[in-house]
């Protein structure tokens, strides 16, 4: 059974996922990242091939996972100022890497660099916050730092608007916050059809034979994302 990782705060998503056969496993309260980032499941796990890079102060989430992967530990000196909380936010899509390189764990870059991965680096710490993957060689993003260094790559990109996505009352979620991609389907966190660029991102889905699922009716909602493993 494929597992999910995702915020505990907002078990209605986790409720779902459960309905649609996923085990789910609640990520865990960083209590150094400020509050809406706490429990983002994207701040602390991260998937590569058969590995998972995990913080190291997240020993509930190793135990939860270290059967399925092999684990390295990370983030020894996170903090919660921007940017030494997003060691592990990072996009990785198909055999490619996309984050702000300064700021990502060094393991992670030695891992990805041992197995030739293409590295490409952008000003978004909240990398993977901002990326909605729906293949092996497209996603979907607000950011266009991210969408003019992917241009000139293999990587398809819809630049998408933003908006209709929750986070906080002073601040606005990122659609990659508020989705998670699994064999051929991407599940959001609200409502897709409530976003201003639903037609678009349903045919840029549909183009890449992916399917698209809303787990609830209300505007989306940026959770720190779902991790598939």
């Amino acid at each position: 059974m494929t597992k999910a990782v995702l915020s505990g705060k907002h078990p209605e998503y986790a409720d779902k996922l459960c309905c649609l056969g996923y085990q789910t496993i609640q990520s865990e309260t960083v209590s150094c990242f400020i509050n809406y980032e706490q429990d983002h499941a994207d701040m602390q796990c991260l998937i590569i091939e058969n590995t998972a890079f995990v913080l190291s102060c997240c020993q509930r989430l190793v135990k939860a996972i270290e059967n399925d992967y092999q684990i390295i530990l990370c983030g020894e000196n996170i903090s919660g100022k921007y940017p030494e909380n997003v060691p592990l936010n990072v996009c990785v899509i198909g055999k490619t890497l996309i984050g702000r390189l300064d700021s990502v764990d060094s393991k992670v870059l030695q891992f990805c660099k041992e197995r030739g991965y293409q590295l490409i680096n952008v000003k978004q710490g909240y990398t993977k916050c901002s990326c909605a993957v729906i293949s092996d060689n497209a996603l979907i993003t607000s950011d266009n730092g991210i969408f003019n260094s992917l241009s000139e790559t293999k990587i398809e990109v819809l630049k998408v608007h933003e908006g209709r996505v929750g986070l906080s009352e002073k601040t606005k979620g990122l659609i990659g916050g508020a989705s998670g991609y699994h064999d051929h389907k991407i599940y959001f966190t609200g409502n897709i059809k409530l976003h201003p660029d639903y037609h678009k991102i349903k045919e840029f889905c549909s183009k890449h034979h992916t399917e698209i699922i809303s787990l609830r009716e209300e505007h989306l909602w940026d959770i720190g994302g779902i991790i598939f493993c």
